[in-house]
């Protein structure tokens, strides 16, 4: 085993472990666990299969195969931005909404509030 193959190794290992604890821990939930659960598996994979980039390289017609890690990992991040990006507009839908509600509820308490104050004062000065 060489000094560059155990470290791929070990940096792989290092990478599901973290993904694991953090789903675990329920920090990484539901598509999200999904996905970082594959980039661990890819990194393992790559660790264990290192002639697999050169492979994949020379299949796609990429001359660099560093080249080709680096496109895949810039596709993987692009799709991860998307989704987050989905996930914000989805939650700002959810905000607005329970903002709404807030207001509503207020609304619905304070003539309720003020209405009660004036009887209190005028039943203190007949």
């Amino acid at each position: 085993m060489t000094g560059g193959f155990g470290l791929a190794l070990a940096g792989a290992a290092l990478v599901v472990l973290t993904i694991f604890e953090m789903v675990r821990r329920r920090y990484i939930r539901g598509r999200f666990a999904v996905i970082w659960t594959l980039v661990g598996v890819i990194t393992t994979l790559m660790a264990l299969a290192p002639g697999a980039l050169d492979w994949a390289a020379r299949v796609t017609g990429v001359a660099v195969p560093l080249n080709l890690l680096f496109f895949i990992g810039f596709l993987g991040l692009l799709l991860i931005l998307i989704q987050l990006t989905a996930e914000m507009g989805r939650l700002e839908k959810r905000l607005l909404r329970v903002a709404e509600d807030a207001a509503l509820l207020r609304l619905e308490t304070e003539p309720r509030d003020a209405t009660h104050e004036t009887d209190a004062q005028s039943s203190k000065h007949p």
